[in-house]
Formats: structure tokens, C-alpha cells, sequence
């Protein structure tokens, strides 16, 4: 039975991933048809709206599939821990706040002058924003003469037409036709974006998510004769902290390091959730960016997350880090039975923004579901099934965007590459289905050797049972004369008396 229902579960992932695939070869289809070089941007625009939902369908049948309430395509039974080195520290430059929320806004107006700008039909503006994980988005807003033939209209994706003054374009006009544009690509499910007078800002919608940062916010103005009137040196961003006080946290940053997002702060390892924080104390406050003062460090992470403290944190990473460095390293080897050793080099234990690292060594993959497929508690007849993650994150198509050509074409290799990820965990659970069987045939014929075994055993031998009952019978018969003798022997004596 535990078989069979083992069986069961792998159908159901996948049967789930059937559909993964062929939504995966759709939109193979649809980059391939938005490379084309003869289809306008506002048919690639139609096109990446169809990417979108079918984004949104991986994602939701990811969240969904589940067996007897077990989610089995979400990641969490996708195998922890197999990385034979881990290395947490070393050249830390970067954090994120638990419960916060990054906010980025241009630090200048988005025309570069001020008032309103004087643009001519066939002028250009273009604006760019782009984030730490390499992903950007242009939109185009093109200035025509309004129906009139007096003044100036601003037109956008989908032939949107924004309002404009008779002599021009005020910052604030522009801002709110570049919101609005923004706000149709994928950036405007991860962002709120806002028009604040005549700067563009962004806030992430989630806290405590790895949503990447915005590191760049580029505007080009170009005439209808081709010259350039604002380039991207006139807007920078600033970045700050928004606090989010309906939500209480267990210290005031979370330490990331080079190359990692928000997603490897807490990491697990054996089974075992590690974090590493920075100053645990009772009213931990935030970097005063945006003077949001004080949050409560007292729940959050939950009771299943072991808390490794650093030291103090500056904008340019951890500060002397390794303070508590060989507690951390006794705390990881207590729980998790690993050898676990201090990676600070001599190159970097002279920097004092270096921070410090942690080696784990020798880690054993232990994610995912057991089977019992046996009847004993040893390890072979256990069986672990490890499905990966299948949101549309995890198989590297979530930034995917086919309504440029430079965008399409960039989006077929990555959309490739998911489906070869979605077909090694197919073929992962094929093999698993096959292996299933084969247990049940072979269990089959174990209980059915054991029961012809018991049955030869437990039966009775009639034949020789027969024999036995023979001998006793006579036995019996014989004992009951010879008793019938002996007891006539009285008689004779008393007979001879008288």
C-alpha cells in the first residue's frame, strides 16, 4: 500500500508538470515568433502579455499541486544541505532589513530641467530602469500633435495617449506617462511605482523578499533631429529603508553577502534553519535612512531558526564580524553534526568591512519525502522522493520579457533551459515511479512465497497423523486387554479357593 501511494504521488507531480511543459513550449513559440524582426513592439507587447499568464500559471500550479495536502512542486521537498562546501562571510557588501521594504527613487526630475520641457512632434523619450539581478526595462513615450493639430500629446505601448500642455511636457506629465508605462511591464508586480511630483519612485510590495534592487534609473530625450537633450548622468537613485510596523522581526538587518540575495539569508543545512543577524537586543532600529526609528526584535523568523549574532553593520557590510565567530562555528556543529570550520583568509581578516566566514564541510542531502517501502526502519527500505522548485523564479524565466526583439530573443535560450530543468525532474520521477513498481513485484512475489511457506508449514501431514493414530489405536486396544487380563487373574485365584 505505501508503495502504491507512492506511486500515486509521483503521478500527480507529474501530471502537474505535463502542463508545465507544454505552457514552456508555448512560450518557446511565442519568443521565437517576438524575434522576428517583422512584428511592430506593440504586437511583442500582446505577445508578452500571454508570457505573463502563463508565468503566472506555472506559479500557481506550483503553489497548488499537492498530494493529501503535501505541496509537492513549491521546493519544499526538494533535497537541503548537498553541497559538499558551504561558505557563509567573507567580503560581505550588502543587507536587507527584516519586515522592510526597499524604496528607490530618482533623485532628479526626469527631464533634467526644470518646469516644462519643450517637446516637438517626433521628439523621443526614453527611460530605462535596471536591476542588481541584470534585468531592465525601457519604455518609449513618443510625442504627436494631439488631435487639433495645436499642441502635444504623449503616446505610449498600446497607442495610450497621456496628457500635455499646449507649450509642452511639465516634469509631472512626464513622470506620470513613464509610471503608467512602467506599471504595464513585469516590474509592476514586484514594485510600487509611483509618481512623487516629477521623480519616479519604487517600492518593493513585499517585505522581507529577496526583490531585487534598483541600481539604475537612465532617461534619454531625443529630437526629432536626432539630437540628444538628457542623458543618463542627470538622474541617480537613492536608496532607503521603509518600515513596515505591522510586523515584528529578531534583529534589525539580515546579512548578506557578495553574490547572495535575501532568499540565502535563512539557509538550511541538514534539515536545520541557520540566520545571520546583527545586533539582538530588545528594540533593534533600523538604518535611519529614512528616520523610521525603533522595531520591536522579538518574533518573526519562527521558533525552528537557529540565530547566529554577528557584530555591528555599516553600509559597506559587516563591521569585526567575527566577534562571535567561533561561537557561531560551535553553535552550527551542535546542531547540525557537521565539521564546520573558520574560512577567514589572511587576505581579508586585515579588512575591517571584510567581515568574516564559515566553512561547513561534508554535508548530507536530506531533503525531501520519505517512503517506507519495506518492513523495517533500515535506510533501503526507505525511499526519498526530491522534487524541485517549479516556480517560474526557480527555473530562471520570472524576468523573461519578449516585447523587445534584443528581450525575445534573450528569453528562448532561458525558456530552453527550464524546459531541460523540468524534463531532469520528470525523468527523476519516472525513475521513481518505475522503481515503485518494481518494489510492489517484488514484494508480490515475497508474500506470495511466505504464504505458500506458512501454508506447508501450518498444515497438517494427514498421512503421517494417520499413522500416528494408528499406532495409538492399537496401543490403546492392547493396553485395554492386557488390563482386561489382569483383572481376570482375581477371578482364577478365588475360583481355585473355593
Amino acid at each position: 500500500k505505501n508503495a502504491n501511494d507512492g506511486i500515486s504521488l509521483v503521478q500527480t507531480a507529474e501530471g502537474a508538470l505535463t502542463e508545465v511543459h507544454s505552457m514552456l513550449n508555448r512560450m518557446v513559440e511565442l519568443a521565437t515568433q517576438a524575434a522576428n524582426g517583422t512584428y511592430y513592439d506593440e504586437d511583442r507587447a500582446n505577445l508578452q502579455s500571454e508570457v505573463e499568464q502563463l508565468k503566472d500559471e506555472i506559479n500557481r500550479i506550483a503553489d497548488g499541486t499537492n498530494f493529501n495536502g503535501i505541496n509537492l512542486l513549491d521546493g519544499s521537498l526538494s533535497a537541503t544541505g548537498g553541497s559538499s562546501t558551504i561558505t557563509i562571510g567573507g567580503n560581505a557588501s550588502s543587507y536587507k532589513s527584516i519586515g522592510s521594504k526597499g524604496v528607490y527613487e530618482a533623485t532628479k526630475t526626469v527631464t533634467g530641467g526644470a518646469g516644462t520641457a519643450a517637446m516637438k512632434a517626433g521628439d523621443v523619450f526614453e527611460y530605462t530602469v535596471s536591476l542588481e539581478d541584470g534585468t531592465s526595462h525601457t519604455i518609449k513615450l513618443t510625442a504627436e500633435k494631439d488631435a487639433a493639430g495645436t499642441g502635444i500629446q504623449l503616446v505610449g505601448s498600446d497607442k495610450q495617449v497621456y496628457a500635455a500642455t499646449s507649450g509642452g511636457v511639465t516634469d509631472a506629465q512626464l513622470s506620470a506617462a513613464v509610471v503608467a508605462e512602467l506599471n504595464k511591464t513585469s516590474f509592476g508586480k514586484d514594485y510600487n511605482i509611483t509618481n512623487t511630483g516629477d521623480k519616479i519612485k519604487f517600492e518593493a510590495l513585499e517585505e522581507g523578499t529577496d526583490t531585487p534592487r534598483v541600481t539604475s534609473m537612465d532617461a534619454s530625450w531625443t529630437t526629432g533631429g536626432g539630437t540628444t537633450r538628457v542623458d543618463s548622468k542627470d538622474i541617480s537613485v537613492k536608496e532607503t529603508v521603509a518600515r513596515d510596523p505591522g510586523r515584528e522581526i529578531d534583529a534589525d538587518s539580515i546579512v548578506l553577502y557578495t553574490g547572495n540575495n535575501y532568499e540565502d539569508a535563512v539557509f538550511t543545512i541538514n534539515g536545520h534553519k541557520f540566520v545571520m543577524v546583527t545586533n539582538l537586543d530588545d528594540a533593534t532600529n533600523l538604518p535611519k535612512d529614512d528616520g523610521s526609528g525603533a522595531m520591536n526584535a522579538t518574533s518573526g523568523l519562527g521558533s525552528d531558526v537557529t540565530i547566529l549574532v554577528a557584530d555591528s553593520i555599516t553600509k559597506n557590510g559587516l563591521k569585526e564580524a567575527d566577534k562571535n565567530f567561533q561561537q557561531n562555528i560551535d553553535k552550527i556543529a551542535e546542531v547540525t553534526g557537521l565539521k564546520v570550520t573558520d574560512a577567514v583568509t589572511e587576505a581579508t581578516t586585515n579588512n575591517i568591512n571584510a567581515g568574516g566566514g564559515i566553512r561547513l564541510s561534508k554535508g548530507n542531502s536530506n531533503g525531501g519525502l520519505v517512503l517506507q517501502i519495506g518492513d523495517t526502519s533500515d535506510s533501503f527500505n526507505q525511499l526519498r522522493v526530491s522534487v524541485k522548485d517549479m516556480h517560474a523564479k526557480a527555473m530562471g524565466i520570472s524576468d523573461i520579457d519578449v516585447s523587445s526583439q534584443t528581450g525575445a530573443s534573450s528569453a528562448i535560450d532561458k525558456i530552453k533551459k527550464a524546459i531541460t530543468y523540468v524534463s531532469s525532474t520528470r525523468g527523476d520521477l519516472g525513475a521513481i515511479q518505475n522503481r515503485l513498481e518494481h518494489t510492489i513485484n517484488n514484494l508480490s512475489v515475497t508474500t506470495e512465497n511466505m504464504t505458500a511457506a506458512e501454508s506447508r508449514i501450518r498444515d497438517v501431514d494427514m498421512a503421517e497423523e494417520m499413522m500416528a493414530y494408528t499406532k495409538n489405536n492399537i496401543l490403546v486396544q492392547a493396553s485395554q486387554a492386557m488390563l482386561a487380563q489382569a483383572n481376570q487373574i482375581p477371578q482364577g485365584v478365588l475360583q481355585l479357593l473355593q
